[in-house]
């Protein structure tokens, strides 16, 4: 290396020196103090606060739960394994579809007005794709 080579060189990493921290401290100044996302699920109703009939089928716990005056209802469906079918479907009383179940946690699902005032509530647990019914639980 010649003497203007080493100059050079020497000068380049004292500039390096100064410039890799400051350009650190820029790139941290420049992340955002909150970064905003759409939640890629619907985030979940509050439970209502009395649980009217439990059931457990399989690795369901299910729960029917209602508010103090009896005027809500909402159906809560506890997973406690992942599905063996993961495209698992849940119907009410064979016409109002309430959702699709995917993976392990808790769902609620808010009955409508007459659902809700009606005295049987029959779930079915349906595999759409190969067209049959996993399970059935009846609340009377």
């Amino acid at each position: 290396m010649t003497p203007a080579l080493r100059k050079i060189h020497r000068y380049t990493w004292y500039s390096l020196a100064v410039l890799l921290p400051v350009g650190w401290l820029a790139a941290v100044l420049a992340i955002p103090a909150a970064v905003w996302q759409t939640p890629v699920r619907a985030e979940l109703p509050a439970p209502l606060p009395l649980v009217s009939q439990s059931k457990e089928s399989g690795d369901f716990i299910i729960n029917l739960r209602r508010d103090s005056l009896g005027d809500r209802r909402q159906v809560e469906v506890i997973i406690k394994k992942p599905l063996t079918n993961p495209n698992t479907t849940l119907i009410l009383n064979d016409r109002i579809v309430l959702g699709l179940l995917e993976t392990r946690g808790i769902r609620r699902f808010d009955l409508d007005s007459l659902a809700a005032r009606a005295a049987k509530v029959e779930l079915r647990f349906e595999d759409k794709i190969r067209q049959r019914v996993l399970r059935t639980v009846v609340f009377e």
